[in-house]
């Protein structure tokens, strides 16, 4: 019953959500939630474990799909929506909340998704001067579209997707004037990308 409130409340509040506002929204009492979750990052990481894992699932999966660019292009939609729809997961992939289950998790993140940018890239479907951890900047980018769809619209955060995937894919661009972050500022690109409140 905590968890399930908790996935509801993070979802929709991120982490300015309180252990409080889960056991009310829970219908359980404050003392309650604290004798099962010492606070409400321990809750957290329950909650956006499972999250987070899908992210790894939903890569592999794109794996699985015959064209190079398409895999790719699903990836993103994909991880994307599940962004757009759980504010607290947006929030834990660009470094706020538990940081020791985030280190956790980026291994197995990181290696999926550059296996699928790779393909992508290897196949002529992405442009030549584009870095695996370009698909990191461009998530964490997207923060603030999927902030104005909460305001404006639920789909608009896929004007935005689009027009970054246009600008990934090999046959629609301009040359890049810098290289990209090393791969070394993965958690700083995060990190940048956070909603400020």
């Amino acid at each position: 019953m905590l968890i399930e409130a908790a996935r509801e409340v993070f979802a929709q509040q991120g982490f300015g959500a309180t252990l409080d506002d889960i056991a009310r929204h829970a219908g359980l009492g404050t003392g309650t939630a604290y004798r099962h979750f010492a606070n409400k990052h321990a809750i957290a990481a329950e909650v956006l474990r499972e999250a987070t894992e899908q992210i790894v699932i939903d890569a592999r999966e794109a794996l699985d799909v015959d064209d190079p660019w398409d895999a790719l292009a699903q990836f993103f939609e994909r991880t994307a929506a599940r962004q757009a729809a759980d504010r607290g997961l947006y929030e834990t992939l660009t470094g706020q909340g538990d940081y020791e289950a985030q280190a956790r998790i980026w291994p197995q993140i990181v290696a999926t998704v550059t296996e699928l940018f790779d393909r992508a890239q290897r196949s002529g479907a992405v442009r030549s001067d584009a870095a695996p951890q370009d698909v990191a900047a461009i998530l964490a980018m997207m923060g603030p579209a999927f902030e104005m769809s909460r305001e404006i619209g639920p789909d608009l955060w896929r004007r935005y997707l689009a027009l970054f995937l246009d600008a990934l894919h090999a046959g629609r661009h301009h040359d890049l004037p810098v290289p990209p972050p090393p791969v070394e500022s993965l958690d700083a690109i995060l990190r940048a990308g956070k909603r400020r409140n």
